[in-house]
């Protein structure tokens, strides 16, 4: 979920800070305290309102507010509005989930008793303690060191000693980049916007290509493969057209940004109408390419959106599961199933082939997994994908520094995973090599319009 994130302003985060200890003050007699499964959070219910609180063993940072919206009759669940939507519904026994707005699984919530003492007084903003909380949530809810073969308590006995009350922000900053760009996963991100700085992890791969050889193999594709030229939806994040013998092309360039709201809602009626249209004549072709070489991520349900116009048949997309432990051996959240349901919409029910690459990132993988359980199955060329499912679990530090870092795994009918190593294509091919490009050739594009005139 959104590779490429909301970021919140640093002077806001200041007035989150400010306004939810003063209201922690406030006596609870009327409130509901609710500890999540996983996430390191606690959710409190007051009347209209909701406070999150972001919780490691050693701290609580006032998070996000939202405030209830009324609903029409007969909706389903609770809906609290803020920097997102949230939608709370009663789970089972005495639980309670809680939904994000562009997710595709709920957080378990339990009830306690009441507001943990850490959460009565701010954390101290000294370098030091920006570190400790920095540190602790890594390492009780990052679950990839191992697959990243990281022994996180060795980088703190290097890093550690070397924060002292005299650190400068700067110094701290590069202190933190250094601690997680080994982790080479491109879901590890760091904003200090109050010194202008931020950090993007990424998997290193010979095989992704830079902003300028990504223009040039668009204008390759649409030259000489399209026919008729592309037809553009979803602000450009979709585009739509015919290669030869009425092969159908679908390029996906991400799964947010399809409204101009930042509106998850308006988002997927965007895409809705987006799929009508492309697929109104859809019993006009004979196959159909779809293309997430390039693909920054989203919302995982726009996905799954798509997938439902290319089935009849129900199956599982994938299930999804958290980290839910503060040390020792990784433990799990019960697993959540997520389902393509076949859609009464327009759709493509004929033979497909998906091509993907080491720049098909976050929601353009989940959409990848989401199209393996398709009945028959989806052809798959081109590269390993870039190997980052998780939603981003966002955190910030008492100084107001934003930071984030993935707690899930997402999972196959079968169990397994592709976090780091990426989901693999079924016939490998590199593309866009510098030949290639002087030559005006997609080698993967040609070896799907191969694929798709032997159906």
């Amino acid at each position: 979920m959104h590779m490429l994130p909301r970021i919140v302003h640093v002077g806001f985060m200041f007035l989150i800070l400010q306004s939810a200890y003063a209201i922690s003050q406030k006596p609870y007699s009327k409130s509901e305290f609710w500890l999540s499964d996983g996430y390191g959070l606690l959710v409190t219910l007051n009347g209209d309102e909701l406070h999150a609180y972001e919780l490691t063993s050693i701290s609580c940072i006032p998070g996000w507010y939202a405030k209830r919206v009324p609903q029409p009759e007969g909706t389903h669940g609770t809906v609290y509005s803020g920097r997102e939507q949230y939608r709370f519904t009663d789970g089972p026994g005495k639980t309670k989930r809680l939904r994000m707005d562009g997710t595709v699984s709920d957080i378990i919530l339990r009830r306690t008793n009441s507001l943990p003492r850490k959460c009565l007084r701010p954390p101290s903003d000294s370098p030091q303690s920006n570190y400790a909380i920095f540190w602790q949530t890594f390492a009780e809810q990052y679950g990839f060191f191992d697959l990243h073969k990281i022994d996180w308590s060795s980088v703190d006995s290097k890093f550690r000693p070397q924060v002292t009350a005299n650190v400068k922000p700067e110094e701290l900053f590069e202190i933190f980049r250094q601690m997680i760009e080994p982790l080479q996963d491109t879901h590890t991100v760091l904003f200090g916007r109050n010194i202008k700085k931020v950090f993007e992890g990424s998997r290193t791969d010979p095989n992704q290509l830079d902003d300028e050889t990504w223009n040039q193999a668009e204008k390759v594709i649409d030259k000489n493969y399209i026919r008729g030229g592309l037809r553009s939806f979803c602000n450009g994040r979709l585009q739509f057209g015919i290669l030869e013998n009425s092969i159908g092309y679908l390029r996906i360039t991400a799964f947010y940004g399809y409204s101009d709201a930042d509106n998850y809602e308006k988002e997927l009626y965007a895409l809705q109408t987006a799929l009508d249209e492309i697929f109104d004549d859809a019993n006009k072709m004979r196959g159909l390419v779809i293309d997430v070489r390039l693909n920054h991520g989203g919302d995982d349900p726009l996905g799954i959106e798509i997938a439902s116009r290319l089935t009849n048949i129900r199956y599982l997309a994938y299930t999804k599961v958290a980290r839910n432990n503060l040390k020792g051996t990784l433990h799990y959240t019960a697993p959540q199933g997520s389902w393509v349901e076949p859609s009464t919409r327009p759709g493509f029910h004929g033979p497909v082939v998906l091509l993907t690459g080491p720049d098909t990132i976050s929601a353009g993988e989940t959409f990848t997994m989401a199209l393996m359980g398709h009945t028959p199955h989806i052809q798959r060329i081109g590269l390993n994908t870039q190997g980052v499912f998780s939603d981003v679990l966002k955190r910030s530090l008492p100084n107001g520094w934003i930071f984030h870092l993935p707690n899930e795994v997402y999972l196959t009918l079968d169990g397994k995973a592709f976090d780091a190593a990426g989901i693999p294509p079924d016939q490998k091919i590199k593309f866009f090599s510098e030949s290639d490009l002087r030559s005006g050739k997609d080698a993967a594009l040609e070896a799907a319009l191969q694929k798709l005139d032997g159906y």
